[in-house]
């Protein structure tokens, strides 16, 4: 074994007496129980934004069919109002 590889298993076994027993058990369990609270947070960050967006898409559509409507009724009251003369003409 090269003088290298020695030192670097001195360093390991030090290492390694120096984490408690249960120490790797420990870190996961912890990461496991943070990670939920965070997915769940996560995921209502994006269901609340997709619900801001939808309001916000139903508004703008609800603006937009009202302006388009009272446009195609005037047109159409000018259009029968141009048949109602026509029809007099005759």
């Amino acid at each position: 074994m090269k003088t290298e590889n020695h030192a670097w298993e001195r360093l390991r076994e030090h290492a390694a007496s120096q984490i408690s027993p249960g120490f790797p058990d420990r870190v996961l369990r912890a990461a496991r129980a943070a990670a939920s609270p965070l997915l769940i947070s996560h995921l209502a960050m994006c269901a609340a934004t997709a619900a801001v967006c939808l309001v916000a898409v139903a508004l703008y559509d609800a603006r937009i069919s009202g302006d388009e409507d009272a446009t195609n009724i005037a047109g159409w009251g000018e259009i029968a109002a141009q048949a109602s003369d026509l029809e007099q003409g005759l």
